[in-house]
């Protein structure tokens, strides 16, 4: 699903530097885990991964062309989906990490699901914070004691929990100081370290992207192919008994 226009787009979006540097599918032989890494070093680097193998762009006007909405040949019935409830579909973020991964495009919340999703997958605890509701992040628990903020949006690590950075919001200023770094001088509204700051102070809730009807439908997309083979199959059977 990843249209590879999108490693060129920055140049007339003009927002990140370096938006997406990792073409697909190498970025998936980054992900896997290196002999005796640690669940931090794998994290971390993991972050940075996925910083650098996903642009950041969510706009109407590439709906189709990088696959928002979910082509027909890819799920059917996400596709009509669209047409139906498009404030939900039309522009559609995945469940499945593996899937927002492949499309290679999203906001922070896209971004944190597949670090998330890997996590998981190497049996560690992870789950998406929504900040303020401007922002979202990956909370990891990633041994006994040690819990990381986790920014794959700007490829940011913020060495503290969500309790230590809510008394103390200034926490997250040093990791988030070289903002401005991260944009081009001419990008439209860029989030700014203060901004940062001041949302990480703000209130903070579970973000949650399971949909049931995603997982149905990747079964559910077989039943109506199986169903015309039927007739073949019958007949099939019955020339062969003749």
């Amino acid at each position: 699903m990843r249209n590879p226009e999108i490693y060129t787009e920055e140049v007339t979006l003009r927002n990140r530097i370096n938006d997406v540097t990792i073409k697909y599918p190498e970025v998936l032989e980054m992900l896997d885990r290196k002999e005796n890494e640690s669940n931090i070093d794998f994290a971390v680097r993991i972050n940075k991964v996925v910083n650098d193998g996903y642009a950041h762009y969510w706009k109407k006007k590439g709906i189709d062309k990088y696959n928002l909405r979910v082509p027909i040949w890819e799920n059917y019935m996400l596709y009509f989906a669209s047409f139906v409830n498009p404030e939900k579909y039309e522009r559609y973020e995945f469940s499945d990490y593996k899937k927002n991964l492949e499309r290679g495009v999203g906001l922070c919340s896209g971004h944190s699901i597949v670090v998330k999703g890997i996590l998981m997958d190497n049996g560690m605890k992870a789950e998406l914070m929504d900040i303020g509701g401007r922002h979202v992040v990956v909370r990891a628990e990633l041994n006994d004691n040690v819990t990381y903020i986790l920014d794959p949006d700007y490829g940011i690590v913020v060495p503290y929990d969500t309790a230590a950075v809510q008394a103390n919001p200034e926490l997250v200023r040093e990791p988030y100081s070289k903002m401005a770094d991260l944009y081009y001088p001419d990008a439209i509204d860029p989030y700014t370290t203060d901004f940062i700051v001041e949302i990480f102070g703000s209130f903070k809730k579970i973000y949650s992207v399971d949909n049931w009807f995603e997982h149905f439908s990747y079964w559910a997309i077989w039943i109506f192919p199986l169903l015309l083979m039927v007739p073949f199959g019958i007949g099939y059977y019955r020339q062969g008994n003749n």
